[in-house]
Formats: C-alpha cells, sequence, structure tokens
C-alpha cells in the first residue's frame, strides 16, 4: 500500500444544489499511512430552512443547527484538516462541490487530489448493480452508527477502504485507486507544487521552454486537471513525455467558459506558432470555389481574393487546400454525372474519362449544353455553399465561471468576430466554432438591439 495522507470528509446539507444549498454538518477522518490520526465534526448554521424531509432523513433540526456556528466561521478549521491531503468521500462530486461552493462563498479557493469511493467500488466490484453507501454497507458487512450524520457517514468510508486493503488484493485495490488519483510526475524542471497550485477554473494554457520558446498551448474545462494529465507517469503518451522533459515554465490564463478556452487557444496558437501545436496554426493553403461562369471550371479563390472581391455568402467552402477541393468535386462529379473536364479534374483529348465509363452526361462530347450541366454543378454543390449568417445583425454569447468570479462576452456578425476596432478577418476556425455551437445550444447567442 502506498503510504497516503487521507481526509475521509461526508457532509450534511440542505438541499443538491451547492450554488443554492448549504452545509449543515461536517465530519472529517484524517488517516496517515493507514493510521487514524483524529476525527471531527460540527453542526454548521445554514442560515436558511432546512426542508422537513431532510431533517427527517439526518435527524438535524432547525433547532439543533440554531446556534451552531457559520461555515465561514469554521473555515479555518477545516481548511487545515483537508490541507494536503486526499479528500475521500462518497459520490465525492456532492461533498467536494459543496466544500468548494462554501469556501468561494468566503472568498477563499480549495482544491484537492479526489478520491470517490462509488468510483472506487465501481471499479473493483463491476457485477454489482448498486454502489450507494447502503450496498456497501451489507455487502462487506461495515458497521453502520449514526447512518446520514456527517461523522457516522465518514467512519462508514475509512471502513470500506480498510476492508478492501483487508479482504482484496493489495496490488488489485492500489491500481484502482491510483487509477483513479491519476496522480502526476512533476516535469524535472518545473518547481514542486506547481501542478497543484493550477486552479479548477476553465482557461487556456502555455508550455514554455528554457528560452521562453512556446511548446503547446491548450484549453481546459479544469487548467489543473487538463494540465496534470499530461504528466501521468502511467499514461504518457511520446507528445507528452517530449513536454515533461522540455517545458520549464506554465503559464495560465482564466477564462469563463469552454467557449472562451477555444477562442482564446486558436488566437494564442496563431499568434505565437507554438512547436507541439499544429491543427490551429495558420492557413495559408485555405480556399474557396467560385463556379460563376457557365462553360468555365469552377476557380479556386484564397482567403485574402474571397474577402477582397467577393461576398462570402457567394461562394462555396472553405476547403483545407485546393486539392481538398478538387477531391470534393470529383466526388460530386460521380454521384452527379459531371464531366470531369467542366470540374477542372485531369483533362484528355475527346471524351472526358468519366463519360467512358458512363458517369458522366456528355458535355465534354457536345450532348449536354453547357448551360444545362452549370445549372446541374450549381445543384450538387449547394450543401457547399457557404451559408447565410442565421441573424438580422450582431449577436453575443457571455460566459461566466463562478469558480474564479469572471466573465466573458464575445460578439459575432456575418460568420466573423466584432470588436471594438469593428468587424475582424474572417478565421475558418472561428467559423467553424460558431457553427457547432449554433448547432448544439443556438439560444446562447443573444441578438444584439
Amino acid at each position: 500500500m502506498t503510504p497516503r495522507r487521507y481526509a475521509f470528509v461526508d457532509l450534511e446539507t440542505c438541499g443538491v444544489s451547492p450554488s443554492d444549498d448549504r452545509v449543515t454538518e461536517v465530519g472529517i477522518i484524517r488517516v496517515d499511512d493507514n493510521q487514524v490520526v483524529d476525527e471531527w465534526s460540527s453542526l454548521v448554521n445554514p442560515e436558511r430552512l432546512i426542508p422537513p424531509e431532510i431533517q427527517s432523513l439526518t435527524g438535524i433540526t432547525q433547532a439543533m443547527v440554531k446556534d451552531a456556528p457559520r461555515f465561514e466561521t469554521l473555515l479555518p478549521e477545516i481548511a487545515a484538516r483537508l490541507d494536503g491531503r486526499i479528500f475521500v468521500a462518497h459520490n465525492a462530486r456532492f461533498d467536494y462541490g459543496f466544500i468548494k461552493a462554501e469556501f468561494r462563498r468566503a472568498g477563499q479557493s480549495f482544491t484537492a487530489d479526489v478520491l470517490c469511493t462509488v468510483r472506487l467500488s465501481r471499479r473493483l466490484f463491476p457485477q454489482h448493480s448498486s454502489h450507494r453507501l447502503d450496498a456497501l454497507v451489507s455487502r462487506h458487512r461495515l458497521e453502520a452508527t449514526d447512518r446520514h450524520r456527517a461523522l457516522g457517514d465518514a467512519r462508514l468510508i475509512h471502513q470500506f477502504l480498510q476492508t478492501l486493503w483487508r479482504e482484496e488484493n493489495p496490488d488489485t485495490v492500489e491500481a484502482a485507486i491510483r487509477e483513479l488519483l491519476k496522480q502526476p510526475a512533476t516535469p524535472p524542471n518545473i518547481a514542486p507544487g506547481s501542478l497543484d497550485a493550477l486552479p479548477e477554473s476553465p482557461g487556456v494554457y502555455t508550455f514554455l521552454g528554457p528560452g521562453g520558446q512556446a511548446l503547446y498551448i491548450g484549453k481546459a474545462k479544469s487548467l489543473r486537471e487538463r494540465v496534470r494529465a499530461h504528466f501521468y507517469a502511467d499514461s504518457r503518451n511520446a507528445n507528452d513525455a517530449r513536454l515533461a522533459s522540455e517545458v520549464h515554465v506554465i503559464e495560465h490564463r482564466l477564462c469563463a467558459g469552454e467557449f472562451s478556452a477555444l477562442l482564446h487557444e486558436m488566437r494564442a496558437i496563431k499568434a505565437f506558432a507554438p512547436l507541439h501545436n499544429i491543427a490551429l496554426r495558420k492557413r495559408d493553403t485555405l480556399c474557396f470555389l467560385n463556379p460563376d461562369t457557365p462553360g468555365n471550371t469552377p476557380r479556386f479563390l484564397s482567403l485574402a481574393q474571397a474577402q477582397e472581391s467577393h461576398s462570402l455568402q457567394a461562394l462555396y467552402g472553405p476547403f483545407g487546400s485546393k486539392a481538398s477541393a478538387r477531391a470534393a468535386l470529383a466526388a460530386l462529379g460521380r454521384e452527379h454525372r459531371l464531366c470531369d473536364a467542366a470540374l477542372g479534374l485531369p483533362r484528355r483529348e475527346g471524351a472526358c474519362f468519366s463519360h467512358q465509363v458512363k458517369r458522366c452526361a456528355g458535355l465534354c462530347v457536345g450532348a449536354e449544353p453547357a448551360s444545362d450541366h452549370h445549372q446541374r454543378l450549381l445543384e450538387a454543390m449547394q450543401p457547399m455553399r457557404f451559408p447565410a449568417w442565421p441573424f438580422d445583425g450582431p449577436v453575443s454569447l457571455t460566459e461566466h465561471d463562478p469558480e474564479s468570479g469572471l466573465t466573458e462576452r464575445h460578439r459575432f456578425d456575418q460568420w466573423r468576430a466584432l470588436s471594438e476596432e469593428g468587424l475582424q478577418p474572417f478565421d475558418p476556425d472561428v467559423y467553424k466554432l460558431l457553427k457547432r455551437t449554433l448547432s448544439r445550444s443556438a439560444h446562447r447567442f443573444v441578438p444584439e438591439d
């Protein structure tokens, strides 16, 4: 068994929402190297009414908490008991979420490595359908006292872990705990503790080399979780192994949400061209198609040409390169019996190859008028047409992160970002992000007056 410092935690609350409800009791058992250091609990005044059904379940009444200390008063004691310890709870997302919310109300932050005994039970005993605490009590013959009280339930989850070490294969239990904890190996050139100090808010992170060169830029829903994931010793890929040896500084920028993080990430990658990022670097090969004249092959337009001389809504694309545009045209030709020559595909004297294999209606041999072929081409290309902006004018999307308190508002018009300087140049990655977000949650975009 790997020596660890645990805090077995259970909370009783007056509801299920960390943002709206409050804690009514805290129980903490501190354990070092499998030895109990101490047990501690306290009722908490939630400063609001406890619903009758919860009073009935826990036995904690309004009268019991009336003169109890508020969480803010207990915070120094709770923080000291949790400091530097693995936070162990049953359905840990619930208890951890409430602790974080209470710390946040007091103007402080809290982070910890978390071990959820529900997830541990599921991993070790997948044959069982229920992993509720009562099911564990029955299945593992745990001694339950003061059920649904904070210290009593904290004792139960401690018992559960003790039972696992005693009755199951220790190597199997250790492997499951290690996998759930996902504790990283700190890169050799990074100060110890710097990964643990990262916030759990959304944001963008940058790995810098010894000379300040950007090595990698990424976005995260939780900066702490995502950055640490690069350095998990048991799951590091070749690229992460290189980053671990090269990174000397980790910088981060807080964002108000995932959409904001994606925007800032793509802009940072294009601005700093990090060595290990490829996908979002500046795309010089981007192009559009313009099939504007019957009898002529569709013309390729670079992004600069498209923006200078055309409305994008009159064009087709964008395509990552001329090669991908040609491939799209070739696929349309096969499906709609279009002429290779009219699509600008490899030509030959007389009938095109597609006509010879009966996949061309005959423009190349005079069997189809150019105007008819062009009309069929436009109809076939319709799914590729650059879409019209789905709003009457500018829209905004606002995100707020309760963890950091940060709010960000992003404005867009005609598939482009809108800033104080006006409409920004067309960015294919912003366009793709807008299309994806609109398809999933169009309600987030608010039209401006």
